[in-house]
């Protein structure tokens, strides 16, 4: 009786534990941008923010003491220029949206 309690238990955990994995996960179908345009502005927003939350954890440990000054600087200056690479990057990429067509100049 009292194994099958642990088990019970040792499962629920596991299960709480594996959510977040498993229903953070999203169909294809569900994420599939509709242009090639769209999947690459995806792309780089996501490595974007990718770029931000390791500059806030960097700065968290710095604070905390855990990264030496010079360290923090070294890595820091490696976000920054990945994030401006993304940057530049995301405004060379062509506007996804079509622009509106000035109907007066059309013969």
């Amino acid at each position: 009786m009292q194994l099958a309690l642990v088990i019970a238990v040792a499962l629920f955990i596991v299960g709480v534990a594996a959510w977040p994995l498993i229903a953070g996960r999203r169909r294809p179908s569900e994420t599939a941008p509709s242009n090639g345009a769209d999947a690459a502005a995806n792309d780089h927003a996501a490595n974007l923010e990718s770029v931000y939350d390791a500059i806030r954890t960097l700065q968290t440990e710095h604070n905390l003491g855990r990264i030496s000054d010079a360290d923090f600087r070294a890595q820091l200056a490696e976000y920054r220029r990945q994030a401006a690479l993304i940057l530049r990057d995301m405004e060379q990429q062509p506007a996804s949206i079509p622009q509106e067509r000035d109907h007066d100049s059309q013969p």
